[in-house]
């Protein structure tokens, strides 16, 4: 079977056949999506903006350096804490409607950061516009809070940790100073010489770094034992994409089960526990209650699953402390090595001045470490009392007064070109399914026989001859 080429100008003829047909697909469609448009539910954008700084978080850095924070990619690392199942639990709690759940909060929030700066922007869309601003201004609040929470735990942590430090360095200093003075007094001995001062001033520099480095491991252990404990408390994995919630089978069981409940209630109100309807609607509620758990035991074992944010921030932070004792422990090796070596050279002493040399220099570096850790702990006090988070609120949302959806205009406009589209393409479609025969060609093809004669259109013959007589009266009157 041969296929016939159309060129241009058949494709004109199809289009100025069919051009009622196109206009009034045109019309159609345009009418349609106006009325659409029209009469769709208004929605509303609310949006609030907040800056992240990217500081050094929490006493730890009043302590000593390297003990890790949120890490390097702080806005992104907050963008997903936001949109976290704790943070949304608490806003929907604090919305207190039945209709806003975590699972729709996510949905209709979005959370993106402002190129080229370090502010995020957090938006959302709703019928409701006072509810668009209030859950904003809400998830701003919440995720505020949980920043100066989490801050606030780590100054706690190390105010805490250095003050039980600088207890047992002051006890310990305490002894020293007593076991210094009692041998001076049992020896005879006022000064040591100044051979012996300066290598105990150098001991006890190396001494006192020493004991620095090992309260930093203790304080990383520590860290690194409470971030193990609360990686023990959150999920991996959560169900993502369907929340039990939002499935349309576990809140139907869950209405019927409430509804027979009240009716069992009601029921035993004026039957005994034998009454036959009793009995049916006890098997009912027991039938319901299984179908309740099979699904949502489908429901959990099937469904799209995602890695908890905050398990992954704990997880990181796991693993730049570990990275940091193993630091510490080489960093405390070499100094090691060092104070074998010193302390050889002072063996070499005479015993009487060789004692005094040890007892002056634990003295001097207990003084040294309890007199940093007095400051330290001064300035863990001052950083916990501040107060300050790494977010703060730039922009707080206003209430929506336009609607961002439906955008009228741009809808028309998009309606009438595809209009446009679908009136061509079927006027084309038509023009392709029609297989009556138009022209003599036509009958040729289809019979295999040659035309013999052909009737002409009357209508035409008559409409041209009409134009002739006019343009030879119009001649004649001219003349």
């Amino acid at each position: 079977m041969e296929v016939e080429e159309m060129d241009l100008r058949e494709y004109w003829d199809i289009i100025v056949r069919k051009y009622k047909l196109i206009i009034a697909v045109f019309l159609l469609t345009v009418v349609g999506v106006t009325t659409y448009s029209l009469l769709a539910t208004p929605i509303y954008e609310a949006f609030t903006t907040v800056i992240v700084r990217e500081a050094a978080s929490g006493a730890e850095s009043l302590l000593f350096d390297g003990v890790v924070s949120l890490g390097k990619n702080t806005a992104q690392n907050y963008i997903q804490i936001m949109k976290s199942r704790t943070l949304l639990e608490n806003v929907a709690e604090a919305i207190g409607r039945e209709d806003v759940t975590p699972a729709s909060l996510e949905k209709a929030i979005t959370i993106q950061p402002i190129q080229g700066s370090d502010v995020l922007k957090i938006s959302m869309q709703s019928p409701e516009p006072d509810l668009a601003q209030a859950v904003v201004n809400k998830l701003a609040d919440v995720f505020i809070s949980w920043n100066l929470d989490y801050q606030q735990n780590d100054r706690r942590t190390a105010r805490q940790f250095i003050e039980a430090q600088l207890q047992t360095v002051e006890t310990d200093l305490r002894m020293a100073e007593e076991r210094l003075q009692t041998f001076k007094e049992q020896q005879g001995v006022l000064a040591p010489t100044q051979e012996t001062t300066a290598m105990v001033g150098q001991l006890a520099s190396l001494q006192t770094s020493l004991t620095e480095l090992t309260i930093a491991k203790q304080e990383t252990n520590e860290r690194i034992r409470q971030v193990r404990a609360s990686l023990a408390e959150q999920d991996e994995t959560l169900i993502s994409s369907t929340t039990i919630a939002d499935n349309r089978f576990v809140t139907e069981y869950r209405s019927r089960l409430a509804d027979l409940e009240v009716r069992l209630s009601s029921a035993k109100e004026k039957y005994t526990d034998r009454h036959p309807e009793i009995v049916s609607l006890q098997a009912e509620i027991e039938d319901v209650k299984a179908k309740l758990t099979e699904e949502v035991e489908r429901v959990v074992g099937t469904e799209t699953r995602t890695l908890n944010t905050i398990y992954q921030q704990l997880y990181g932070t796991l693993i730049n402390l570990e990275v940091e004792a193993n630091a510490l422990k080489a960093r405390e090796e070499a100094l090691l090595s060092i104070i074998a070596e010193r302390e050889a050279e002072l063996s070499t002493l005479p015993a009487q001045e060789l004692e005094l040399a040890r007892l002056m220099r634990e003295a001097k570096v207990l003084e040294e470490l309890f007199i940093l850790l007095r400051t330290r702990r001064e300035e863990a006090r001052i950083s916990e009392a501040m107060q300050t988070a790494d977010v703060q609120v730039i922009d707080a949302a206003m209430l929506p007064e336009q609607p961002v959806k439906p955008r009228v205009k741009l809808n028309i406009a998009i309606g009438g070109v595809l209009g446009v589209f679908l009136g061509v393409g079927l006027a084309f479609l038509l023009e392709f399914l029609d297989n009556t025969l138009k022209t003599k060609e036509d009958a040729e093809r289809v019979l295999g026989l040659p035309v013999l004669g052909q009737i002409p259109d009357f209508s035409k013959v008559n409409t041209a001859q009409r134009k002739r007589s006019a343009r030879r009266r119009g001649r004649g009157l001219s003349a």
